[in-house]
């Protein structure tokens, strides 16, 4: 468990409970940490709290303009809206504590409104869980200045990662693994030998009823939680409504998609967990690619927005394979899924160790610059809308766009057709996923995309570029996929949509499927793939 804090070592003004006839009053600071069970700065914060005899408070932010500045979903921040009324409950049921909902539209008005309310409520420690991105960074370093001031304690944890950034460094101790594997092996011989903690937070048994005063955009019930939250999400999405370049997405469609496909809150997440590791975690190394089975966890809505800890996720896998084979045995099914929660704390420590990725910069800036990307907006139209005349990637865009989710393999297709095939700047790709994606977070997106473009941290080799008709045919054989979300192909073939010359052929005038509404292919895959390995080759 590792913390920071501004305090320098030194006591806070109130720590002593003698001198004042109030009790110590703390306050916890909820962010993308949405849940009770093995919240980090939660459960320290309530132990401490019963060590020196002093309630505690809760407070969550609503920021609509500084989530739209960061291109946030409106089925992310749904996602959200939806969760904190559960949260406001579990919280009062199970820990004796009351959480307050503010509107606070940007990170600097947080920091404003963060400062008052601990003078006025004669708060003398603050804890949360720490954020790793530009703005947020900036945030708590100025937080830390203005209550350092007043000598309030403002003490940040490390708890979005199984293991911490900076805790998995080369052997020489000083440098951050540029390559995945090694930094795998290292992260599970670091797991393997060490145990991990859980963190959870007991009941507050300071009984003091204390209400804290707040601005009048707040709530402090579930219910004028679930008003306040609801109100600024009829604002968000307005506000999204009136953008040109998203009038192609039915955003109440998509948002009743993502409220089916997930449910809020914790036990939500959990039971998930339960289902996944209970149903398919046993096929997962060869499931997860085949798009139309839905045998991925999805569960990375749920950590996103920390309604589930990494750690119980790794702990449950980790569980099942050593009751199936023992302490000797590997899966590697279960193996495959523990990557991928290493992939999340991978992006995450490179991010931490590069914040310039934060600022639109490459990791490999040097191959960045040297492509000279495109920006032609009619491609990248098609591209988002769904018609390139590429089956597989087409169905991908309409899945994402009508659901705000996409299946991880045809991410990796997508986007690599769009920096590859189309040479467009993958900063736009980028952008459009965490405009639509319910699970849409920096670190695991940036990388995600600069892997794709070749620009990043163990990016794909330039000259691998995945053939989109090829993958179709590997990864969605019978079109079974494809055709769920393009109708207007279910009478083609699945062997004619999964070639570039056949589907050429059957949409040109008097082809087999002329009448189609489909267009045809938009490039050449051959001839994109050739000038794109020469952009990469040039010196």
């Amino acid at each position: 468990m590792s913390k920071t804090t501004n305090n320098n070592g030194s006591n806070n003004k109130n720590n002593d409970s003698s001198d004042s006839d109030s009790p110590l009053h703390y306050l916890m600071w909820f962010r993308r940490d949405l849940r009770i069970h093995d919240n980090t700065a939660l459960a320290a914060l309530c132990e401490r709290a019963n060590e020196d005899n002093a309630s505690v408070s809760a407070i969550f932010f609503l920021t609509p303009e500084q989530w739209q500045q960061h291109d946030t979903s409106l089925v992310q921040v749904d996602h959200i809206a939806r969760t904190l009324p559960i949260l406001a409950k579990d919280l009062k049921s199970q820990l004796n504590i009351t959480l307050t909902v503010q509107l606070c539209p940007s990170f600097s008005d947080c920091i404003e409104s963060l400062t008052s309310l601990c003078k006025d409520n004669d708060i003398s420690c603050v804890m949360a869980n720490h954020e790793y991105e530009g703005n947020e960074i900036g945030r708590d370093e100025q937080l830390c200045e203005q209550l350092a001031k007043d000598d309030i304690e403002f003490v940040r944890w490390h708890d979005q990662c199984i293991l911490p950034p900076l805790s998995i460094t080369t052997n020489d101790g000083d440098s951050m693994y540029k390559v995945f594997t090694p930094f795998y092996k290292k992260w599970r011989h670091t797991l393997d030998v060490s145990t991990i903690q859980m963190h959870d937070a007991p009941a507050v048994d300071c009984d003091d009823k204390i209400e804290l005063k707040s601005s009048k955009n707040s709530a402090h019930t579930a219910d004028d939680i679930k008003a306040l939250s609801e109100e600024m999400l009829g604002d968000y999405q307005k506000t999204l409504q009136k953008e040109d370049s998203l009038q192609h997405i039915d955003i109440k469609a998509q948002l009743t998609a993502a409220r089916d496909a997930y449910p809020a809150g914790e036990s939500a997440a959990c039971q998930r967990l339960d289902e996944f590791v209970a149903d398919d975690i046993n096929d997962y190394d060869v499931s997860r690619d085949v798009p139309h089975l839905h045998a991925t966890s999805q569960l990375s809505a749920y950590l996103t927005i920390g309604t589930i800890s990494p750690r119980l996720c790794y702990l449950q896998a980790s569980k099942v394979q050593e009751k199936l084979h023992g302490n000797d045995g590997d899966n590697e099914d279960i193996d495959r899924w523990i990557s991928e929660l290493a992939w999340r704390d991978f992006y995450r420590h490179v991010l931490v160790d590069k914040p310039n990725l934060i600022r639109h910069k490459a990791y490999k800036e040097d191959t960045d610059t040297k492509v000279s990307w495109s920006y032609d907006d009619d491609d990248f139209q098609a591209w988002c809308t769904g018609k390139t005349g590429v089956p597989l990637v087409d169905a991908a865009m309409r899945c994402l766009n009508a659901t705000g989710f996409m299946h991880n393999r045809l991410r990796m297709v997508t986007a690599m057709f769009l920096t590859k095939d189309l040479l467009i700047d993958w900063r736009l790709g980028e952008r459009y996923f965490r405009q639509q994606l319910i699970d849409g977070d920096f670190a695991s997106n940036n990388g995600g995309w600069q892997w794709s473009a070749s620009t990043g941290t163990d990016s794909a080799p330039y000259f691998r570029i995945m053939n989109p008709f090829s993958q179709g045919s590997t990864h969605d054989k019978k079109a079974i996929f494809i055709k769920t979300w393009l109708p207007e192909l279910k009478d083609i073939p699945a062997s004619t949509l999964h070639s570039e010359d056949k589907m050429r052929k059957a949409l040109a005038k008097g082809g087999d499927f002329a009448n189609a509404d489909y267009p045809a292919p938009m490039v050449e895959h051959k001839s994109a793939r050739k000038l794109a390995i020469a952009e990469f080759k040039k010196e």
